[in-house]
């Protein structure tokens, strides 16, 4: 089995990670439309929530795999600084884009 590089186990770990986020999204949201029109279900909160946890997970699973590669511990926990920060922005620009939206 061929040893696989570390840029492709993140690139796995992302694809895993956000495609499980989207199908758990999809799942609540299709089990929310129930006898109404899929435009009327509520997702916002869904939507950040489970884009959020697709986040955290796929850092984690990121650094986990670091970790085993035994990576030097300042890259490590410079990539989990990087994923804060990311995750504060990212979060504080959805929320005053859905401030100023009214949702």
């Amino acid at each position: 089995m061929k040893c696989l590089s570390y840029e492709e186990k993140g690139t796995w770990v992302y694809l895993v990670t956000s495609a499980g986020a989207y199908a758990v999204y999809l799942a609540i949201i299709l089990g929310r439309v129930a006898g109404t029109p899929v435009a009327d279900a509520p997702y916002v909160a869904v939507l950040l929530w489970t884009a959020g946890a697709s986040i955290v997970a796929s850092i984690a699973g990121r650094t986990l795999v670091m970790a085993m590669a035994k990576v030097d511990y300042f890259w490590i926990a410079n990539v989990i600084y990087l994923g804060f920060v990311l995750w504060a922005v990212a979060g504080s620009v959805l929320k005053l884009v859905a401030y100023r939206r009214g949702l």
